[in-house]
């Protein structure tokens, strides 16, 4: 291609500006969105981690039918680092905020993990100030030091050089700063949201635990060692797991899967695969849009087509002004594409933006710019091949003899211009369809109020760091004192502690069996969501206990064990049967230690679309096992929720300084907070479907618009037959209500399959509506008829005499 044809083609483009605008912004909407997604594709799972070998890296899952993705207890982990030799290197984090204080200020909570001291050798992590965590810190009494981020040595640290041998007070202990991590390790797809790392530094306690299960293994297996041969070898350590321990590992599987693939769960990763075909539709409606301006201009064209072979011109000579055109167009359509990517990007960045400052960033490298660049060369060449091919089959006598500027290019071109808009308008409906089934499903979910109640409610929560809270004593007082000091509050209905609140249906899974039953075989005894909670939990949160009743001052750490167990629990183990006054007893503890149902609580639903495998509900008295991680419940007689906060927060650090209260807010701001990636989901479908007609409705006016102004004759020989402006203009609006009519029919089957792929990656969420769905449909006639009515207007203006006389 010649810089002569280019120059050519670049001022005939600047002739018809209107066309090359308009082809321009349809190439970067269309290919932009497709650009977006392929930046998140290439965030998530094609750019390699930053880690040295990243490939070699590898996730340990202990697969569970409770948990596919699930933790590992330490006594397993400490056993599998035995046998490591034929593996390469395993090291392990748990979760475990803590509380960072100041001298005169309130104490804050701290993103942080608790790590194996070989975690960044694992990873091939070295400070960049400092050092490692060194073997002998990882011990019970010499793990009083700490690691931080660059952004937490950065933010709160004034990025000072004196950082390391510093002493920082952390969980109301003070820990020395031995390392600040280098700024690419805050890479939010696995530990940026973490500033403080300290040592796991397993007691004896708990390294002999196999029932909790809080440990996340990450491994690197040797140079030598292939991908499958590594899985192999964890999936066997898995299976003789299960065979030695089977009254807790019955049941499991253990997987090895590669780190870079590990960033978000499946049902991300399928949502994500859903987004991308919708803004693949996005595209296609866009590029019908550019062959049909393309074939548009090359009409227009055909008269200087028809000389230039009669000139003697060669096919390539015809051919060779359009692929400039379609190249340049291309070139100026990615640039464009880049815009709008860069921009939904950032959108889509600060949607993400946490509490902490913490947000997804989206990298824009060589890849999303050499995807943009691609699929702009590839839409627009391809997509000019409709106008390349009328060129090449003009029959130059007949486009000679007609004296017209330009030429319908006979019924096969006006067919393919009509399946154009079939097309288009069927993906529309597609794209519409779903938004408002999405819409629908979501308000549906954040309306769901089940079994709780969240107006007037104040939650947050505090964790009990060991040091100062060892034993069950220490904290059933502290659990007091709160519930004292919060219940003298004026305002306040209701004061609650529990393990957990109601609204995600989290909590400790366990496994139970039936006082008077047949012991189930290992791996196979119900498993129950386990919250402790105190004796005004129900209160609180307004859950009705249905029988029996709720727990009170007597059920203590020395009293017998007590349970109240939800309806559905009720129903699965018992049947018809009155729960009330059988014992269960837990699994895997040794000997069993009955404990007495003592009441029936309603069920209570999660606010979140996937409700989890584990449906089973079960409470204990939080007198009877005390936990260190609390969430505090206020319920309120009136006033805004967010007016508690302060007061509630200043109690607490009267109770303790050195003890944050972290996400202290009203509940339906968490619950909120929590629906985010559904809301995201959401807006970004509405986005595609709000695209995807605003192209196609450009499209059928297109489409219309060039078709009258081809029967120009025609609509004036009806008129001076007799014809009347009502006539004309019922012919342009029928004609473009029939291939709207033709794309919704198509359209509204692509909708049902749309609707079980939503049923399939948002489990818990309905989209099976047929009134909602017929919605669209409505808006889609709507607006075709509106972008047929334009062009019907004109028509029925025609002068039939001038019209005549031009022809």
């Amino acid at each position: 291609m010649s810089f002569s044809s280019l120059r050519f083609a670049f001022r005939s483009l600047l002739r018809s500006p209107g066309f090359t605008l308009l082809a321009i912004i349809t190439l970067g909407l269309g290919i932009g969105a497709n650009t977006a997604m392929f930046s998140i594709v290439n965030s998530v799972l094609l750019k390699p981690l930053p880690y040295p070998k990243s490939e070699q890296l590898q996730r340990l899952d202990r697969v569970t039918p409770q948990n596919p993705q699930g933790r590992v207890s330490a006594a397993d982990y400490l056993d599998l680092r035995r046998e490591v030799q034929a593996y390469g290197d395993i090291g392990a984090y748990a979760l475990g905020d803590t509380s960072l204080s100041e001298p005169g200020q309130p104490a804050e909570v701290v993103r942080a993990l608790r790590i194996t001291a070989n975690l960044f050798s694992v990873l091939g992590v070295q400070p960049q100030l400092g050092r490692n965590f060194l073997p002998r810190e990882d011990v019970p009494g010499n793990d009083l030091v700490v690691i931080i981020s660059q952004r937490c040595w950065q933010q709160r640290f004034g990025a000072a050089r004196d950082i390391i041998g510093r002493t920082v007070r952390v969980d109301g202990q003070p820990h020395e700063v031995v390392g600040v991590l280098p700024g690419w390790f805050n890479e939010w797809r696995h530990f940026g949201a973490f500033d403080f790392f300290r040592p796991l530094a397993l007691d004896q306690q708990k390294s002999s635990d196999r029932r909790s299960t809080v440990l996340r293994p990450i491994g690197r297996r040797h140079d030598g060692l292939s991908e499958a041969d590594a899985t192999g070898f964890i999936a066997n350590f898995g299976a003789r797991l299960a065979k030695d321990f089977p009254e807790v590992n019955a049941g499991t599987v253990w997987h090895a899967v590669a780190l870079n693939g590990t960033a978000f769960p499946k049902n991300v990763l399928a949502l994500l695969a859903l987004l991308i075909g919708l803004s693949a539709f996005v595209l296609l409606i866009a590029c019908s849009n550019l062959a049909n301006l393309l074939l548009a201009r090359t009409m227009a064209r055909a008269r200087e087509f028809a000389v230039r072979g009669a000139l003697g011109a060669s096919r390539f000579q015809l051919l060779r002004p359009l692929i400039s055109e379609s190249l340049l167009l291309a070139l100026a359509g990615g640039v464009c594409s880049i815009i709008v990517a860069r921009w939904a990007s950032d959108w889509l960045s600060l949607r993400t933006l946490s509490e902490n400052g913490e947000r997804f960033t989206f990298a824009f490298d060589w890849r999303v710019f050499g995807w943009a660049f691609v699929a702009s060369v590839v839409t627009a060449i391809a997509f000019g091949l409709a106008p390349a091919l009328f060129a090449l089959r003009l029959n130059v006598n007949d486009t000679l003899k007609s004296g017209a500027r330009g030429t319908t290019g006979g019924r096969g071109h006006q067919r393919f211009r009509h399946g154009l808009i079939v097309g288009q308008f069927a993906l529309a409906m597609v794209l519409l369809a779903g938004a408002a089934l999405y819409i629908r499903a979501f308000n549906e979910l954040s309306s769901t109020r089940g079994g709780w109640e969240s107006a007037r409610l104040v939650t947050g929560t505090v964790v009990l760091p060991t040091a100062s809270y060892g034993d069950a004593e220490k904290i059933n007082t502290f659990h007091r004192l709160t519930l004292e000091r919060l219940q003298a509050m004026p305002g306040v209905a209701s004061v609650s502690i529990s393990s957990f609140t109601p609204f995600f249906n989290w909590g400790d899974v366990r496994k139970y069996v039936v006082e008077g039953r047949d012991l189930p075989q290992p791996g196979q005894e119900p498993a129950a969501i386990v919250n402790s909670i105190t004796s005004t939990y129900f209160d609180t949160y307004q859950t009705r206990v249905l029988a029996g009743r709720p727990f009170n001052e007597h059920d203590t750490l020395t009293s017998a064990k007590v349970f109240i167990i939800s309806q559905t629990t009720a129903a699965a183990l018992f049947g018809n049967e009155n729960p009330v006054g059988r014992r269960l007893a837990q699994t895997g503890t040794g000997s069993p230690q009955w404990g007495e149902i003592v009441g029936i609580a309603a069920d209570v639903k999660s606010v979140l679309p996937d409700p989890g495998p584990v449906t089973l509900q079960l409470y204990q008295p939080m007198s009877q096992e005390p936990r260190p991680y609390n969430e505090i419940a206020v319920r309120t007689t009136g006033g805004a929720p967010s007016s508690f906060v302060v007061p509630i927060r200043n109690i607490m650090t009267q109770l303790d300084p050195d003890l944050p209260v972290r996400q202290l807010q009203a509940a339906d701001v968490m619950i909120e907070r929590a629906n985010t990636q559904t809301a995201i989901l959401r807006d970004m479908i509405t986005a595609f479907a709000v695209l995807g007609v605003g192209l196609a409705s450009l499209g059928i006016y297109g489409v219309i618009a060039r078709t009258m102004a081809q029967r120009t004759s025609e609509f004036a020989i009806r008129f001076a037959l007799g014809a009347c402006a009502r006539d004309i203009t019922g012919i342009v609006l029928i004609s473009g209500a029939k291939l709207a009519a033709i794309g919704l029919a198509l359209g509204l089957l692509g909708a049902m399959g749309l609707s079980r792929l939503l049923v399939a990656t948002n489990p818990g969420m309905h989209f099976n509506n047929p009134l909602v769905m017929a919605l669209p449909a409505l808006l889609l006639i709507a607006i075709a008829l509106i972008a047929s009515w334009l062009p019907a207007r004109r028509a029925a203006r025609i002068n039939p005499i001038e019209a005549l006389r031009a022809e």
